[in-house]
């Protein structure tokens, strides 16, 4: 895809949503710094885009916050947010995004003290990986490790009580660009 329809991509879709109770879409509030490939979640009724890759092609350093009840984003740019196809979840009141740009990073969000801190490292560079939550956890699957791979066929978890990140059994083969999710127990991915 050129960096033209790209950008085309990225205004077209920031900026509507699905209401389930009306049945409907709906205009909303586009993002004040449009980009792509960048790790999203929910965390205390708000809406987290961090990072990205920016209408110039270069990742974008910049945290965008939504807030539904009212249509409005705001921004701040951080020389700390440097990911791009990377997943992000909320854990215990934070938001953690995972690896990304071949990176072991993991990045910790404290939206109510709004400060950005490095958290221990992946054991495994993780780009196009994907994550869920579950009993208290995160569990990292998949990704790549360059732009020439390998695809990983391996997770690893964090625990917040140890602070750290432990492998775990292997996939049943290498996954990326997967999406994740948890049905009850079981972390599906694929």
């Amino acid at each position: 895809m050129s960096q033209q329809s790209q950008r085309a991509l990225i205004a077209k879709v920031q900026d509507i949503r699905y209401d389930t109770i009306t049945n409907q879409w709906e205009t909303v509030s586009p993002l004040p710094k449009p980009v792509h490939s960048a790790a999203a979640t929910v965390c205390g009724g708000k809406v987290y885009v961090f990072g990205g890759v920016n209408e110039a092609g270069r990742s974008a350093g910049v945290l965008q916050s939504y807030v539904p009840q009212s249509n409005t984003w705001s921004f701040i740019e951080s020389p700390m947010i440097d990911n791009k196809y990377a997943p992000a979840v909320s854990l215990n009141g934070f938001i953690f995004i995972l690896g990304g740009a071949y990176a072991r990073a993991t990045t910790i969000y404290d939206p109510d003290k709004g400060n950005i801190k490095a958290g221990p490292n992946m054991n495994h560079s993780r780009q196009f990986c994907s994550a869920v939550i579950l009993d208290g956890k995160i569990y990292a699957t998949g990704g790549i490790v360059s732009s020439e791979g390998p695809a990983l066929g391996n997770m690893e978890t964090f625990d917040s009580c140890t602070n750290s990140w432990s492998l775990l059994q292997s996939l049943p083969c290498p996954l990326f660009r997967h999406g994740c999710v948890v049905i009850k127990k079981y972390i599906q991915s694929g």
